[in-house]
């Protein structure tokens, strides 16, 4: 028995032998290589660390393991929970430099620890586990979130203990979406009777009797409370042993067990006692010169305290710390602390750990529990937390503000500023709802000029991140009649208010505002609305049809946000001079920007834009006729806004998505992700409504009921010539509505159409695309063959072989009605070839009827129904490559930087090639292209 202490009885892990069995083999697997997730959760004291050891230990040997353990204060602290867990296991997959910088970007991390892991791994199999995963840093749960996924297919073995939660916050969440994906959940709920009395014999060294068991029941069968309770029966002498047969003489709970922190700290003195109430503020591991500062003592002075209560079994060495062998003991031990008390010493905490250069974040966890956060040197402190925050932990920059707002009055003279802060983080956390109550009832009357646009700005700004461009035009309205607003932030809201008004039917007030917002900005300093007026510009004129113009304002903006640096870099002008590209068929200019644009993105990690990469990438490859690259990445754009929790922005993706879904022949996809869009423009949520119009009257007359079609169409027309958008953005367009119109006897929107296709060439003679489309759409009005046989030939020097074959096939039907057969076949076989090389399989079928009602009775090419395409015949050139390139053991990233690609793209390509190939890890299909090569003339599957 240790000084004071009491004597430690050794009790076995019992009740979990399923779960045991289940985490071993999952063990022995990895060294087949088979890896996975498994997440171990139960309440306190339920021996998820006792079960996740004893695996490391049947591990050990056998695997690379690394074990760490995360702290309460680790979520305040960027990546020190993933410090801890590689750098004390000597894994050599983490330098120095990785995570020493506290703005080290997520995405860039979990690249680089992808392919170090990867290797690692192939070299050795490895075990990673993590205790008490509920505490984790949002920077560690952000990159365990890509990076378990992202190595489902490496021989690693992921272990995740946790404590489930009814509060919810980044980490678990996380945690709960790795569930989601397919990791195996094991709950630990209490034991059962049998564990339980097989326990009771164990420590009480006979079979419980029914005294016995009435009482350890009581502490319903928690494993924790249980080991107390037995511990304090034997050693206090409470339970006697005759015959074999454990009994007690009371049914009274022993009073020390009441509260067992109590009786396990009862021995130590009052110094030692108030020792641990200190350590215990930290939160986690702390140092020796830490408490000793906290205590106002020399180091040297509380060495002996410490010494015994390491003997005691209540401290344990962590490295180059010390900390609480049980949590629950520090927790019992903090909520304890009379309120007084605790305020100051959290307070004097704030101080310890800022002199012993701990971050700005944990300085400020201390400042705010203590209740300080009025005064200048405070607000300092915090905001410099909240910036070394921002970029990488959006979701715990806000809820340290908002714990600030709270410790404030209603008129102090920061909270505007740190409300509008707020508001703006909160958004980029995707807490939208959020950002925007607590912005709406801040909006109260007293504020100043200043103060109260800032904070509109921040509400703006926050609406159109989430999609919703309503609340931006009427919050920039509200703070820009203010006259003697002050310049720069007028820049700001003029700038976002461009954006905003880029939905409106006269998209010529937002060119005017980001015109004037750019030269307000440019004057003044104001770089970010400088770049964003200027982007701005180029979307409106975009629009218009004023394509060179669009294009010119869009590369000034990249050339300005590319010189500036900085923050203005997260503006992404390359996300609207890419759209612009892709309209005047510069499709390689337009591909470099998109690629380049979404690798910086993932260096910066600003999340909000990648939904909106992805779907102007799919909007590329879809005008390019590369149907299942478009698809794949419509359905990583679309996943990445369910992450982000922004289904505005998925508006435009599930109207893309239906599109595809028509080509490929599946109507029911296509009708049930344009009820979706629908129903979310229905409720005010999202942009991109004319796609969605466009894209719902292609399904109704697809399921013929062109009439129905047409009807929705006529608002969206109604807007022409002020809004081409539609045409710009599909050339295909035009000629299909008039089809459609036709069907419907509405001949006022088939001249509609043609009006504007002939205006966009007009403007854009110099596009063969756009010029094309106008004689296609024309030809299709008035019947006319020598205006469908230009449409062809200027469609063969454009880059949009669906738009080339539409054309094609309709000159077809004319040359047939007109008696030409050779020339009608020629060309609709060609057309044909060209949808079946895309993937088009709805119009490839038309195509063949309307060849076999010309008279053609020879076998057509096949197509593979969507949905159903398997083995190496159904990958694209591009799976193609990265398969290979993945067989020759490059990791994601290293195949990202071969192809030019984005990691996201690259792990989109493995994920379809897996899926189409029946594999379902890299070595599988590493054995499936060696067997293919050694067997070049028949056909792997």
């Amino acid at each position: 028995m240790g000084r004071g202490g009491l004597e430690m009885v050794q009790i076995p892990l019992v009740g979990r032998d399923s779960a045991l069995a289940e985490l071993t083999g999952a063990a022995r697997a990895v060294l087949g290589g088979t890896g996975g997730c498994y997440v171990v959760e139960g309440q306190a004291g339920t021996g998820k660390s006792r079960l996740v050891g004893c695996v490391a230990d049947a591990a050990a040997g056998r695997l690379s393991t690394a074990f760490g353990r995360a702290a309460h204060l680790d979520r305040a602290a960027p990546l020190r929970t993933l410090r801890t867990l590689l750098r004390a296991n000597g894994m050599p997959v983490l330098e120095e430099a990785d995570t020493d910088d506290p703005l080290a970007n997520p995405a860039r991390l979990v690249d680089k620890l992808g392919e170090r892991i990867t290797r690692c791994a192939h070299a050795r199999p490895l075990l990673v586990v993590l205790d008490d995963a509920h505490w984790a840093d949002e920077v560690t749960a952000h990159i365990l979130r890509a990076l378990v996924p992202a190595l489902a297919d490496a021989p690693v073995l992921w272990v995740l203990a946790r404590r489930p939660s009814p509060s919810r916050g980044r980490t678990q969440d996380t945690i709960d979406r790795l569930i989601d994906d397919g990791a195996r959940r094991v709950r630990l709920g209490p034991l059962d009777h049998d564990a339980v009395a097989g326990l009771c014999a164990h420590v009480l060294g006979g079979t419980p009797d029914r005294r016995v068991l009435a009482m350890v029941e009581r502490t319903g069968g928690n494993p924790f409370l249980l080991r107390e309770l037995l511990s304090t029966l034997h050693q206090t002498g409470a339970a006697r042993v005759a015959d074999g047969v454990a009994t007690v003489e009371s049914d009274e709970v022993p009073a020390g067990f009441l509260s067992a922190v109590e009786r396990r700290l009862g021995g130590l003195s009052e110094r030692t006692r108030w020792l641990l109430d200190a350590g215990a503020v930290f939160g986690r591991a702390f140092t020796v010169h830490e408490v000793a500062g906290l205590l106002g003592q020399a180091a040297v002075d509380i060495m002996p305290l410490i010494s015994e209560l390491v003997d005691d079994g209540v401290l344990v060495t962590d490295g180059t710390g010390l900390a609480f062998r049980q949590d629950l003991v520090r927790e019992a031990l903090y909520t304890a602390l009379p309120g007084p008390v605790r305020l100051a010493l959290h307070r004097e905490a704030a101080k310890v750990v800022h002199g012993e250069g701990r971050s700005s974040v944990e300085v400020a966890e201390h400042l705010v529990r203590s209740g300080r956060c009025g005064d200048a040197q405070a607000l300092g402190v915090l905001g410099n937390a909240v910036r070394q925050l921002s970029p990488t932990a959006p979701h715990t920059a806000a809820d340290l503000i908002l714990r600030m707002l709270d410790l404030m009055g209603e008129h102090d003279e920061p909270r505007p500023r740190l409300v509008a802060n707020a508001v703006r983080l909160l958004a980029s956390a995707g807490r939208f709802e959020h950002a925007r109550e607590l912005g709406e009832k801040s909006l109260h009357a007293g504020l100043g000029v200043d103060d109260e646009a800032t904070l509109l700005l921040g509400l703006a700004e926050a609406m159109y991140v989430a999609g919703h461009t309503a609340p931006v035009v009427d919050y920039t309205a509200r703070a820009l009649a203010r006259t003697e607003l002050a310049g720069p932030v007028r820049a700001q809201l003029m700038a976002i208010r461009a954006y905003a008004l880029l939905d409106a039917p006269d998209v010529a007030e937002a060119e005017r505002t980001g015109r004037d917002a750019a030269a307000l900005a440019e004057t003044i300093g104001v770089n970010a609305a400088w770049v964003c007026g200027n982007a701005a510009r180029g979307v409106a004129t975009r629009i218009q049809g004023r394509l060179s113009e669009a294009v010119a304002h869009g590369e000034r903006a990249v050339a300005l946000a590319d010189s500036i640096g900085g923050v203005v870099r997260h503006q992404h002008p390359q996300l609207w001079l890419g759209r612009t590209l892709t309209a005047v068929d510069r499709f390689a200019d337009a591909d470099a920007a998109f690629t380049m644009g979404q690798r910086e993105a993932d260096q910066l990690g600003t999340a909000w834009s990648q939904p909106l990469w992805h779907l102007h990438q799919a909007e590329l490859m879809l005008a390019w006729g590369r149907l299942t690259e478009a698809l794949t990445h419509a359905e990583a754009g679309l996943a990445q806004t369910e992450r982000l929790s922004t289904p505005a922005r998925g508006v435009p993706l599930r109207a893309l998505l239906a599109r595809i879904a028509l080509l490929r022949d599946d109507l029911d996809a296509a009708r049930a992700h344009v009820d979706r869009a629908e129903a979310l423009v229905a409720d005010g949520i999202g942009t991109a409504v004319e796609e969605v119009v466009w894209t719902g009257a292609l399904v109704r007359d697809a399921a013929g009921n062109p009439t129905e079609a047409v009807a929705g169409l006529t608002g969206v027309l109604a807007t022409v010539p002020d809004r081409l958008h539609l045409f710009t953005h599909d050339t295909g367009v035009g000629a299909q509505l008039v089809h459609i119109a036709r069907r419907a006897g509405a001949q006022d929107l088939a001249e509609v159409a043609v009006a504007a296709t002939r205006l966009l060439a007009e403007r854009n003679s110099d596009v063969p695309s756009l010029v094309a489309a106008a004689l296609h759409a024309e030809g299709v009005l008035h019947n006319d063959i020598g205006l469908l046989r230009s449409a062809v030939r200027t469609y063969r020097s454009s880059p949009r072989p669906l738009a080339r074959a539409a054309a094609m096939a309709d000159t077809a039907l004319a040359e047939d009605a007109a008696g030409r057969a050779g020339d009608a076949v020629d060309l609709m076989e060609e057309a044909l070839g060209t949808w079946l090389d895309c993937g088009a399989t709805r119009d490839a079928a038309k195509a063949k009827k309307a060849l076999r009602r010309m008279g053609v009775r020879r076998k057509f090419r096949r197509e593979t129904p969507a949905g159903r395409a398997g083995g190496w015949a159904s990958l694209t050139q591009s799976e193609l490559r990265v398969v290979r390139l993945v067989a020759e053991g490059l990791t994601n990233r290293e195949v990202a930087s071969r192809l030019f690609l984005s990691p996201h793209t690259v792990d989109s390509h493995l994920r379809h090639s897996f899926s189409k190939l029946g594999v379902n890890s890299r070595v599988e299909l590493t054995r499936k292209v060696v067997v293919r090569d050694r067997e070049p003339d028949e056909v792997a599957t």
